[in-house]
């Protein structure tokens, strides 16, 4: 049945809750009064839903008042290694074999993001890079064989041969990287980059300067549970 409900608002004196404002917290509602005391009268469809409002202002007051978040900028990993889009599989292979990393963002030369590489893309590419070597190999065992048997090989033929090897020599990260990625700026708030992270289902994220696509760090999954703190052996390790 609908009724009414009235809430009081109240910071215990000697409490330091600098960052508590009940006035703001209670507008929503209709209510308002101090920073520290402050009401609000809400009418209610049914009775069962004053849990859930009471429950929704308690959440909203730890996460927006109790606890000041810290933001993007505070524990991103930076500085941060970086691929160029010009490397070929073999050297974003040996960043990470060499740093002991997972994920590179790719910048140009104004250091703008411009893409992501994964361990997944790198396996990927050293998988095509494989199967156009083998390609090649199987290409120049048939041509030795035509030329046992005396037959007519022309020019064209190795020429294509000869092409196919300059290509199984690499190609460059820019058309196998991962493009239209997502990124973060430095200013957002661990719960705003924890959402994005969840909702675009990735691992890490690019950290860029306000308002610009620069890129000052990386934020990861193990960043943001060093912050809650969930596992005390997860340490601060900068490899970049």
């Amino acid at each position: 049945r609908q009724s009414t409900m009235i809430i009081i608002g109240r910071v215990k004196a000697g409490i330091n809750t600098k960052d508590v404002n009940l006035n703001t917290l209670f507008q929503q509602f209709g209510g308002g009064g101090h920073a520290k005391a402050a009401s609000a009268t809400v009418r209610l469809g049914d009775e069962s839903d004053a849990g859930d409002i009471l429950e929704g202002i308690v959440a909203e007051m730890i996460d927006t008042s109790l606890v000041k978040q810290p933001t993007v900028g505070d524990f991103m990993t930076s500085p941060v290694l970086s691929a160029k889009p010009t490397m070929t599989e073999k050297h974003v292979e040996d960043l990470f074999i060499r740093y002991d990393v997972r994920s590179l963002p790719v910048v140009d030369d104004d250091n703008n993001v411009i893409g992501l590489v994964t361990y997944k893309e790198v396996a990927a590419a050293k998988q095509r890079l494989w199967n156009k070597e083998q390609k090649r190999i199987r290409q120049e065992a048939k041509l030795a064989a035509d030329i046992a048997a005396g037959k007519n090989v022309t020019k064209h033929h190795d020429k294509n041969i000869a092409m196919q090897r300059q290509r199984n020599q690499g190609s460059a990260l820019k058309g196998w990287m991962l493009q239209h990625v997502e990124v973060v700026e430095a200013s957002k708030t661990m719960a705003e980059v924890e959402a994005l992270l969840l909702d675009a289902d990735v691992g890490c994220i690019p950290v860029v300067a306000d308002g610009t696509m620069q890129l000052v760090g990386m934020v990861t999954r193990t960043d943001l549970l060093r912050q809650h703190q969930y596992y005390d052996g997860l340490h601060y390790k900068n490899k970049g």
